[in-house]
């Protein structure tokens, strides 16, 4: 399957694409014609021979001015993505690469990976939801590429089947954000969750149902989807690896599938976009999926969503409702719109009863992070700041814009309630990202637990890194696909973390 993907067979009439820097592309045009067309190679410039049906992709990077910024800097990812959004409309569907050794000065493994993060890039901004649209309307393209035979090296089967996995696994997380909330609900996410992982042999899956849920206690989960039709749910699916198990490692996604903001409903303006709120749960979707198909080692993972919609009606929880989550610590609700940290809490309480060696999970958490921090970024905290910083390094390596925020101490008795342990919201109104960050830490660290029915001989504190996708989950084209929708961002990234981890 993956040789969909990438070809080492020159396919006829093929338009070749070509990465030239300012040192080569003269190779292709004259300096004249170069000069006239303003056309110098670099970055995500295109040219178009039509004649030699080529098109040139400038990789030279130049900042614009001295920063510290580490993301800006070449993107092969965003390349491929310019490479398709050149192509637009038209009716080239064959491409030949070629010419990635002659101007990369890389070694050959990192002229692999500079490949493979390419066409990833060609391929994700070449797709477009289309479930709704006329075949005639739709700008999705299925592409036929194929490698030139001066880089044919570079592909191997590994290189191929991660190609594969990651394409899979952003495409999957980028059409679950996409879908209509009236057809991606926590009925619905169930079969979608059957049909994307039954199939794999080293998968295994648990649904539970809402009675199921409220046998365990967690009412957290429970209580925000109290007012909508659906029943509530929740996912864990996990991972075997082909050899003994070293390592587990929890993945935790928050599942809103539409959030309305309950009783204190959102503005109209506000509510357009919110069934990306399950962005952190199609994300760790995603994530799982390409997993299974890497087949890992030594991580056994498990992938923890609890699915909910978070509706006004007569049966909804309210603002200043007191509920004791499944950990046994209380929250006092202040505002039923901040709803994803309280079913998180039940989740992450589950993912530290099995024991792992780190937790992570990913939600459309705060509007602040995203107002601090832009569409572009994740925010990413953690309990553990070596674990955080050795994230933040691999987000860097691929590309993907996310910024480190320490949880300032200072912000957690802010967090204090006054008829519970801990309030859904601070006190302290600014930096809503990092208080956010404070109320999820509660619930890795066991010793805070108060439920004795979970029967913890000895509590430990979790290591564990949240990430808040609020903005980069889904944006208006503030992302390497230039793409109006879910960008399938932190995929890439957490499937590299956990394989470089494999050991």
């Amino acid at each position: 399957m993956a040789e969909y993907l990438v070809s080492t067979q020159s396919h006829e009439n093929a338009l070749r694409v070509v990465p030239v820097s300012k040192e080569t592309y003269t190779k292709y045009i004259t300096e004249d014609v170069a000069e006239q067309y303003g056309f110098k190679g670099t970055y995500k410039q295109t040219f178009l021979l039509p004649q030699e049906q080529t098109l040139l992709v400038g990789v030279t990077h130049e900042s614009q001015a001295k920063n510290a910024d580490p993301f800006d800097t070449q993107n092969p990812y965003q390349l491929g993505a310019v490479v398709a959004r050149t192509l637009g409309k038209g009716k080239v569907k064959t491409l030949e690469v070629t010419g990635v050794t002659e101007v990369l000065e890389e070694d050959e493994e990192q002229q692999r990976e500079w490949l493979l993060r390419f066409l990833l890039g060609l391929h994700q901004a070449a797709w477009h939801y289309d479930a709704y649209l006329s075949e005639d309307k739709s700008p999705r393209k299925e592409l036929a590429v194929s490698v030139g035979e001066v880089d044919r090296h570079l592909v191997t089967k590994e290189m191929s089947d991660k190609l594969y996995a990651l394409n899979s696994g952003i495409t999957l997380t980028r059409r679950i954000i996409d879908t209509p909330p009236e057809d991606m609900n926590p009925n619905s996410i169930q079969g979608e969750v059957y049909n994307e992982l039954n199939d794999y042999s080293n998968v295994e899956i648990d649904i539970f149902s809402e009675e199921q849920l409220r046998n365990k206690g967690m009412n957290g989960i429970l209580t925000v989807g109290r007012g909508s039709r659906w029943e509530s749910t929740m996912i864990h699916a996990t991972i075997k690896p082909r050899g003994e198990v070293k390592q587990k490692v929890c993945l935790v996604g928050k599942g809103i599938t539409y959030d309305s903001g309950g009783l204190d409903i959102k503005y109209a303006g506000l509510m357009k976009g919110m069934k990306s709120d399950l962005g952190g749960a199609a994300t760790m979707f995603g994530t799982t999926k390409a997993l299974a198909e890497l087949e890992l080692e030594h991580t056994e993972i498990h992938w923890i969503s609890p699915f909910v919609e978070n509706m006004p009606s007569g049966s909804s929880y309210k603002s200043d409702d007191v509920i004791r989550t499944y950990s046994g610590q209380t929250v006092e609700i202040i505002n039923t719109d901040a709803e994803g940290r309280i079913i998180l809490s039940d989740a992450l309480t589950y993912a530290t009863l099995l024991d792992p060696d780190y937790i992570v999970d990913a939600a459309t958490l705060t509007g602040s992070a995203m107002r601090s921090l832009t569409e572009y970024a994740t925010g990413l905290m953690a309990n553990d700041k070596e674990l955080g910083m050795d994230a933040v390094r691999t987000f860097e390596e691929e590309k993907e814009t996310t910024i480190y925020v320490p949880m300032l101490e200072v912000m957690r008795n802010s967090l204090k309630g006054t008829f519970s342990d801990i309030r859904s919201l601070a006190q302290d109104l600014n930096a809503g990202h990092m208080s956010a960050g404070l109320f999820l830490s509660h619930f890795v660290d066991q010793n805070l637990f108060r439920n004795e029915d979970l029967e913890i001989e000895e509590k430990k504190a979790y290591p564990w890194f949240h990430l808040d996708i609020a903005g980069s989950a889904m944006n208006e084209g503030k992302n390497d696909l230039m793409a109006n929708g879910a960008t399938g961002q932190s995929v890439r990234s957490l499937v590299e973390y956990i394989q470089k981890h494999d050991t």
